[in-house]
């Protein structure tokens, strides 16, 4: 599983990500870049080459949509990239990615980012319920919250994604967004001030420094930084 960063100059995007300590990675194409914070996997692409969202990436592509489709989920190919998708209720694409697994670098499995630990891929939606039975279908397990209340963090072997009732989260939010959590991300917050990365926002109690905060790419996307 990938995450994918639709944006008008990938370059720009790949440095940004960089400065915050992802490691570059093999990429399963030319065009764009892949990179790592040990725990998740990231595509920065240009605009019109593979849809911002979700990216399954396996060996034989008619075995996955074989897969899904028996869930009930049907891919067609998209009008504007190279690569079956399909819009979920949330809004978020999930794309597929035929590629060799010797192209699927192993990930470390620990942070290796400023921001720390990764938790989710975090996801604003219009149509909450939907989006939960649809993400159900794809073989995700709610790990948090209620299936029945404002959110919920899911998760499959490889990847978690969160799903807020639009309007339940009070601050900014650009979906899909990347969350973070670590006990000591006060320090981390004033680490990328010192290293002249823009705060886009800075949340909670500010008297002594923020706790919180949400970055923001050059693209416009967010970065979510919680203290755990």
């Amino acid at each position: 599983m990938y995450l994918n960063l639709s944006v008008a100059d990938p370059l720009k995007e790949y440095y940004f990500f960089r400065e915050l300590g992802y490691d570059k990675t093999i990429c399963p194409f030319e065009e764009g870049f892949c990179l790592t914070d040990g725990t998740l996997r990231l595509l920065i692409t240009p605009k019109g080459f593979l849809s911002t969202g979700i990216v399954m990436a396996g060996e034989d592509m008619e075995e996955m949509k074989r897969d899904l489709h028996n869930r009930g989920i049907i891919f067609s190919a998209c009008h504007n990239t190279n690569f079956p998708s399909i819009v979920g209720p949330s809004g978020t694409t999930l794309s597929l990615l035929e590629m060799s697994e010797k192209m699927s670098v192993p990930l470390k499995g620990i942070p290796v980012s400023i921001c720390g630990t990764f938790f989710e891929i975090s996801v604003q939606t219009i149509d909450y319920d939907a989006t939960v039975a649809f993400w159900k279908k794809m073989g995700f397990e709610i790990i948090y919250g209620e299936e029945k209340g404002d959110w919920v963090t899911m998760a499959d072997d490889f990847i978690k994604i969160g799903f807020y009732r639009k309007g339940t989260v009070q601050h900014e939010f650009r979906s899909p967004a990347i969350t973070y959590f670590e006990p000591d991300m006060k320090n981390r917050i004033q680490l990328l001030k010192q290293l002249r990365v823009d705060i886009a926002k800075e949340l909670g109690d500010c008297k002594n420094g923020p706790v919180d905060a949400i970055l923001e790419t050059p693209a416009g996307y967010n970065i979510f930084l919680f203290k755990a």
